[in-house]
């Protein structure tokens, strides 16, 4: 993982350094893995729809600016895949 955004509810983002404990319920965060070339917009249960959005048009963005080759993949709270936990130590 080289960078990861949250969503704020002003519908901007900010930078922010990503482990588990970043992981909160509240968040919407787009994280991009450069090694696997995919962008994660991880949904916390508690987001906002608003965050939520913005996380979609943020990762659609980031997409663009990283080359078409990375692929974009939507995580629920909960519904983590090993790989993606793995990747965040």
């Amino acid at each position: 993982m080289t960078e990861a955004l949250e969503m704020l509810d002003d519908g901007t983002s900010v930078k922010v350094d990503v482990g588990r404990t970043t992981l909160a319920s509240n968040k919407v965060l787009c994280i991009i893995d450069t090694a696997m070339k995919l962008i994660y917009i991880w949904h916390g249960r508690e987001a906002g729809v608003r965050k939520r959005f913005v996380g979609a048009q943020t990762a659609s963005t980031l997409r663009a600016e990283q080359g078409g080759n990375y692929k974009v993949q939507a995580i629920d709270e909960g519904e983590e895949p090993a790989t993606f936990l793995n990747s965040l130590n």
